[in-house]
């Protein structure tokens, strides 16, 4: 590419920059003409259109006054009514005079012509345009621009009514030159009106001569730019449509015109003005271009010199250039100031990328580098990584300057220890002790950084998981160590002392793992025959009758095997895959119901819901809608769920349990005692049953601790005028008591095992007559 010196560049950029300063000048007068043209144009033309629209809706009005006065007269209602023809026709034409209609007509209700003044409507006749004789009858009347005979009319036409509608009355006048001259003298602008029948004029009026007529048109104000201040081109007219009817391919447009030569005549003048003005501009600065050229390149010729210099890394010069001029000088001084800034950045670019700017530890770029350094060299070392259980909520609670806080102190307690620290990320650390460390220093180091934290008013207690990886043992490269830390720590979440060494098996879960949350979105999304439901049946005790039974959910994955729910349910709480396993159960349910109802099998179907199910704020509609398709109705679906979810949004979960609740839903408390073992909230829950944990009854004809807490239980919900169901009932003895006792319902393997629709079918009509209590 060819090179070209300074003074070149300066001269070209002189000499284009007034150039282009002509062309601005040019092209802003030549917009803000055209802007002005435009306004003046839009401005004519509109009150042009508002003009012609009063002019015609006043004959609109004045169409609807005389029609009025015709279809009102009792005289004519009486003929008309009679069928008179001799006096309609003679009213119509006498009220034609009258009123200087050109058009008179009496129509039927179905739209044909009995009388009429025009010879375009000729009695017998299908008036022309049903669509209006259609609208008349809907509306009362309507108002349209027709063609007949080759001449346009604005007709009305209105309902003839004696009380009820008898027939249309049809009134117009005829839109000839006389009226289009006058538009013109009100607008002042020319006026065509142009009727179209399948794009093919059919009629055409206006006040254009012929020659002004092939004249070159624009449409509208937005059809003009600069080319219109060509001389050649400002013979023309600006046009704006103006739809008058639209019916029946026929399509009546009032055309105003206003001419644009008149707009344009001063910018010739105005255009060589500005050429002299912009010669001269160009003139002087090629003079002053040169001189100017000539001081300016040799510094900046040396500056060029050095900023190679500094991009290369040398960062020795003490001092640039010297001039003159206080721009060159500046830009020296800048110089300067850039590379002791270019020099004080590398270094802070540098340790920004390699640590945590909260922290200042080492981040997980940095770590990775010296892991893989360390195993480079084959050294052998103990990787533990530090997790703040909850940190989320830490945040949310205490506030992000307090999580900060405690991220920035448990930096600290770790950087005292020595060794390598890093932060991975979020509330997660790792940590290379300078020696390996004994279990119980391990213990002693996670109480130590445990400890609570005085943060403004506040102690915040955190609580930490710690994983442990015996390198090279349990890995030989950074990728391996960080994927196994994260695993060996969700491990240690879930262990009571939160504290775990890597043991290979954890790889076979997180794999397995990884399978269940792949496989069961997959089964989920093609609705795979993999997935089912079974129905497990509930004993009334009161009536020895089976009324209700247990949707639960069961997945023979054909890659994993037999999943039991208690695995992948969990899994699909974690994954966030619980709300499509809910949407999956629900739809499959209740479709069950409906094939047991048309098997005569009438009974409750209960669908075990989570604490993210009842949040979400759209399933309860879905389910509504859902049961209004299959026919059912909201007494023979209820819902569980589990007594710990319960607590652990009370307030959120409460609120959406009484809608469900108000909606006809039975709810009732899933494995009852289990979890905060507290029935003070009781009093404020929206549930209509508890069911007792089959812990508590497997063994109740056996047990006496049982036996007191089931009792216990019953009494507690029935003062609360809850019902109590009963699982994991597997002996009569246990049936014996529970019926004693007054509980409500029993479910177990004494009545039956969970089993598919078609099984719970044969099931239930072989034991409708059974009296489970003389077994």
């Amino acid at each position: 590419m060819k090179s070209y010196s300074l003074n070149q560049h300066v001269f070209r950029l002189s000499a284009g920059l007034v150039l282009l300063s002509t062309v601005a000048i040019l092209f802003s007068v030549w917009s803000s003409t055209t802007e002005h043209a435009k306004r003046e144009l839009a401005e004519s033309l509109e009150v042009a259109r508002y003009v012609v629209a009063e002019v015609f809706s006043n004959r609109e009005e004045q169409l609807f006054t005389n029609a009025s006065v015709l279809t009102d007269d009792f005289g004519f209602k009486s003929a008309v009514a009679s069928q008179d023809n001799a006096t309609i026709a003679s009213t119509l034409e006498n009220h034609g005079n009258r009123v200087g209609a050109d058009v008179m007509a009496l129509l039927t209700l179905s739209g044909d012509i009995t009388s009429s003044t025009s010879d375009g409507l000729l009695p017998g006749q299908q008036f022309p345009h049903p669509q209006l004789v259609d609208n008349a009858l809907k509306q009362g009347g309507d108002n349209a621009f027709i063609v007949l005979n080759n001449e346009l009319y604005q007709v009305l036409l209105l309902l003839v009514e004696a009380p009820n509608p008898i027939a249309i009355a049809a009134i117009g006048f005829k839109i000839d030159a006389p009226v289009l001259e006058r538009l013109k003298s009100i607008t002042l602008s020319e006026v065509a009106i142009i009727a179209k029948k399948n794009d093919s004029i059919i009629f055409k009026q206006s006040t254009l001569s012929e020659e002004q007529d092939n004249v070159k048109r624009v449409n509208g104000v937005e059809g003009i730019s600069w080319l219109s201040f060509i001389p050649s081109d400002q013979s023309q007219y600006i046009t704006q449509d103006i739809p008058l009817f639209s019916g029946n391919d026929t399509k009546i447009t009032l055309e105003l015109s206003e001419s644009a030569e008149t707009l344009f005549t001063e910018f010739a003048t105005l255009q060589k003005q500005i050429s002299i003005i912009a010669a001269l501009l160009l003139a002087a600065s090629l003079i002053i271009a040169a001189l100017f050229a000539k001081r300016i390149s040799r510094p900046l010729g040396r500056l060029s010199k050095i900023s190679q210099e500094i991009a290369a890394g040398f960062y020795n010069h003490k001092t640039f250039v010297t001039s003159h001029t206080t721009e060159i000088a500046a830009l020296s001084d800048s110089f300067q100031s850039m590379q002791s800034n270019i020099q004080m950045r590398e270094e802070q670019i540098q340790y920004q990328a390699t640590h945590d700017l909260l922290t200042g530890l080492s981040n997980r770029y940095h770590i990775t580098e010296i892991l893989n350094n360390k195993f480079k060299h084959n050294e052998t070392l103990q990787v533990i990584g530090i997790n703040i259980l909850g940190f989320r909520n830490v945040n949310d609670v205490f506030g992000y300057q307090n999580g900060d806080l405690c991220l920035h102190t448990l930096a600290g307690r770790l950087s005292a220890l020595g060794g390598v620290t890093a932060r991975l990320n979020g509330g997660e650390f790792l940590w290379i002790p300078t020696n390996p460390l004994i279990n119980e220093e391990i213990a002693s180091v996670q109480a130590e950084l445990a400890a609570p934290i005085q943060a403004e008013n506040v102690v915040i207690t955190l609580r930490l998981s710690l994983g442990v990886l015996k390198c090279p043992e349990d890995a030989n490269d950074a990728l391996t160590l960080l994927k196994r830390l994260a695993i060996t720590l969700d491990h240690a979440r879930h262990l009571p002392t939160h504290r775990v060494h890597y043991s290979a098996n954890f790889d076979a879960e997180y794999t397995r793992r990884i399978s269940i949350i792949t496989e069961l979105k997959l089964a989920l999304s093609k609705d795979s025959p993999e997935l089912s439901l079974v129905y497990q049946p509930k004993l009334d005790l009161t009536t020895n009758t089976v009324s209700h039974a247990e949707a639960l959910m069961r997945w023979n994955s054909e890659k994993l095997g037999f999943v039991g729910p208690d695995e992948f349910i969990l899994i699909a709480e974690q994954a966030g895959l619980i709300g499509a396993v809910t949407e999956w159960v629900i739809k499959r349910a209740i479709n069950d119901t409906k094939n047991l109802l048309q098997s005569d099998v009438d009974v409750c179907v209960a669908i075990n819901l989570s604490a993210k199910d009842i949040l979400n704020k759209t399933l309860l509609s879905d389910i509504k809608s859902q049961i209004v398709q299959a026919g059912l109705t909201a007494s023979q679906l209820a819902f569980e769920i589990t007594e710990s979810d319960l607590v652990s949004d009370a307030e959120g979960v409460y609120s959406e349990l009484a809608l469900y609740r108000d909606a006809g839903f039975a709810l009732a408390i899933d494995d009852f005692g289990t979890g905060y073992s507290s029935l003070s909230y009781l009093k404020s829950l929206p549930v209509n049953e508890l069911k007792i944990d089959k812990s508590f009854v497997l063994n109740l004809d056996k047990n006496q601790s049982d036996q007191q807490i089931v009792k216990t239980i019953i009494d507690l919900a029935h003062n609360f005028d809850l019902k109590v169901i009963a699982e994991g009932v597997e002996t009569q003895g246990s049936l014996a008591l529970l019926q004693k006792w007054g509980c409500n319902y029993a479910q177990g393997y004494l009545l039956s095992r969970p089993v598919p629709v078609e099984s719970f079918i044969q099931w239930y009509k072989d034991n409708i007559n059974t009296d489970w209590f003389s077994l």
